[in-house]
């Protein structure tokens, strides 16, 4: 037996090193090792099912390597999930389970039950009692996965804690405490800055060094924490969600200042009045989303002049007051409401770009999001400095080990394993695939698309089948829902002002003939099962509106459907109108392809080539901003280590 480990343990090593896209061998040895012992386990009490996870517990803290005991440990813990929650997982359910042990990304389609794959490693890495940590992709995902699996875990004597954004303090050194922790990257970062703050002189990086020289915190230091134990291993659901696609916006604890607040709420309310006087090239020039508006000589001339108003803030100087208008006008051009951010209870709440859903705690830096709360004349609320921050480059690194899963990580695999160290490891299906993608439909107007997306829908309709309709805004959701009422067709609306209603939604989106619109991916990690009745009229029907800027979210959206083998369909619905081409061609290249396809010397599949052309623009775009941001990351902080400050805050 131990040959046999020692031989699967180097194989998997090599396996992981060369990248090789097949599964080894060795590893379905070990499944049908799992599955033998499981059998024998089986007629085993309770009680002695407990003695002998905790004589795994003896053999770990007397040096045995977890790998070594993981046929024995896989088989326990698939025992009692037999016994607490009716499961046994599939072979393909181990096979993503040994790599994420192993360190690396397991790519498993929708419906293959990552959330008891997840369980398995989790379990099996608890064992050190050093904590580990799963991040999740929202707070709902992370309390439904701990209550779920709370019953298997009690009865192997671990514990299991949350940690939501609703959470208290003592919540949370609560379930930092135990054994598994289950949260969100945003939560654990966001706690890691807290601390980081909470510790008398950590901005400088003598405490760090001594501690790492002594091994451990201070008595008197570590009631000061949230979260005192050292960083062990993450587990990352969504791993390209959380690692490529919100890896541009770093977490930011920001703090009060006061003595900006007074200036900024008068200057934001005078940018707000006055940027509709200023027109584009005449008196601005747009560099684009991320280098923004720049005033002309025209422009500053005629800012001048409306500080001779009398409605003017008599504290604006004229250098104020250009910075103050190039900010409104960033905020008019490229930060709209029910798309970048909706209203809610009086206030601006961001909305995330890939899940569709409430940003909850997060806020706009440098007067941002003063300008849209004055734009939509909203209370401003006090601004904020940056008190510590962090990347989730910077934050994932802390943890010795990290590994993760999604059912989308293939196009992704080269930066992950580039900048994370994180290999993708495709596991297969338990079930041969059923889904049916139909050939993509180009229009030349949006009009005509929705139009053509209603016609589709009820059709689905009539024939009893479900359809899940995808978009890209609470606003396009919003105009959508008016066109099926009008069609006569009933339905629900995802997205970011009814996220309380997310499970309730999904869990009723496979019935026959329910039709669900839904923003982006919300709802994303929750299964829709099939109704009576539907699978015999074709199953789920995916509508994807418009390709995404990331191709692995129009894949999520399409992989909703024909789960576990069910059968299902997806179509994508396309118009030469959407921003994807304008962002990923430009304006002119777009204008002539319109022409070309309206006169037909363009034909459907050309066109279709440059939807996907611009799509890998953007992808290619985002990749260099990511590789640019770790760069500056790491000259930051290595200037800052040579003087002698912590990287995370706010040392500058």
């Amino acid at each position: 037996m131990a040959n046999f480990i020692t031989s699967l343990k180097n194989r998997i090593r090599g396996f992981l090193l060369t990248g090789e896209n097949e599964l080894p061998s060795l590893w379905w040895d070990m499944v049908h090792q799992i599955q033998s012992l499981r059998d024998e386990y089986h007629s085993q009490t309770d009680s002695q099912l407990f003695d002998e996870w905790h004589s795994l517990r003896y053999q770990v803290q007397s040096g045995e390597s977890l790998t070594n005991l993981m046929p024995e440990a896989f088989a326990i813990v698939s025992e009692q999930m037999q016994r607490h929650l009716g499961l046994t997982p599939y072979p393909v359910q181990y096979l993503g389970a040994f790599a994420i042990h192993e360190g690396a990304t397991a790519e498993m389609q929708t419906g293959e039950g990552k959330t008891l794959t997840a369980a398995l490693a989790l379990c099996l890495n608890a064992l050190p009692e050093a904590g580990i940590h799963i991040a999740t992709a929202n707070d709902y995902l992370a309390e439904r996965d701990a209550a779920w699996l709370s019953p298997v875990y009690h009865s192997l004597g671990m514990t299991v804690g949350v940690v939501t954004s609703d959470s208290s303090t003592t919540e949370r050194r609560d379930a930092y405490d135990c054994d598994i922790t289950y949260g969100t990257a945003r939560e654990f970062g966001f706690d890691y800055l807290r601390d980081l703050l909470s510790i008398p002189g950590q901005k400088t990086s003598i405490n760090p060094r001594r501690q790492q020289l002594f091994g451990r915190r201070s008595d008197k230091t570590a009631k000061l924490l949230v979260n005192p134990r050292a960083p062990y291993m993450v587990i990352i659901d969504e791993a390209d969600s959380i690692l490529i696609d919100e890896a541009r916006t770093p977490l930011i604890i920001g703090q009060q200042d006061s003595r900006e607040e007074r200036q900024l709420k008068s200057v934001c309310r005078w940018g707000a009045l006055h940027v509709s006087r200023l027109s584009e090239n005449e008196h601005y020039i747009d560099h684009g989303p991320q280098k923004g508006m720049e005033l002309t000589e025209a422009g500053r001339r005629l800012v001048r002049e409306m500080l001779l108003e009398e409605d003017a803030p008599s504290a604006l100087d004229t250098g104020t007051a250009y910075l103050a208008s190039e900010r409104a006008l960033r905020v008019q051009n490229y930060f709209h409401k029910g798309r970048e951010y909706v209203v809610r209870d009086g206030k601006v709440a961001i909305v995330d770009e890939f899940t569709g859903r409430i940003a909850e705690g997060r806020m706009w830096q440098n007067g941002i999001h003063q300008a849209i709360e004055a734009k939509e004349d909203l209370e401003i609320t006090t601004p904020t400095k940056v008190g510590a921050q962090t990347t989730v480059q910077e934050l994932f690194a802390r943890y010795p080990r990290m590994s993760g899963m999604t059912g989308t990580a293939k196009s992704a695999a080269s930066e992950l394993k580039k900048v994370y160290s994180t290999p993708v490891i495709h596991i297969p299906t338990n079930q041969p695939s059923r889904r049916e993608i139909y050939p993509e439909q180009i229009f030349l107007t949006a009009d005509d698309k929705w139009n053509a997306i209603v016609q589709e829908t009820a059709e689905m309709h009539r024939q009893g089948r479900p359809v899940l309709i995808g978009t890209r805004s609470v606003n396009l959701s919003n105009e959508l829902s008016a066109l099926l009422l009008q069609a006569g067709l009933e339905h629900e609306v995802l997205h970011a002002l009814n996220h309380e209603n997310e499970a309730a939604i999904i869990k009723e989106a496979g019935q026959p003939g329910r039709i669900t619109v839904a923003t982006n991916m919300a709802g994303r990690g929750t299964d829709i099962l099939l109704g009576e009745g539907v699978a015999e009229r074709g199953g789920l029907h995916v509508i994807c509106s418009e390709l995404h800027e990331s191709a692995r979210i129009d894949r999520q959206l399409t992989g909703r459907a024909a789960r576990q083998g069910d059968p299902g369909s997806a179509r994508i619905f396309l118009s030469l109108e959407d921003e994807i081409l304008v962002n990923g061609l430009g304006p002119e290249a777009v204008a002539e392809l319109a022409i070309k396809f309206k006169d037909g010397s363009q034909d459907q599949k050309s066109v279709l080539r440059a939807f996907y052309q611009a799509q890998r623009r953007i992808e290619k775009r985002h990749e260099r901003q990511r590789i640019d941001l770790v760069k500056r990351i790491q000259e930051r902080r290595e200037m800052l280590h040579k003087m002698g400050q912590h990287a995370s805050l706010d040392a500058l």
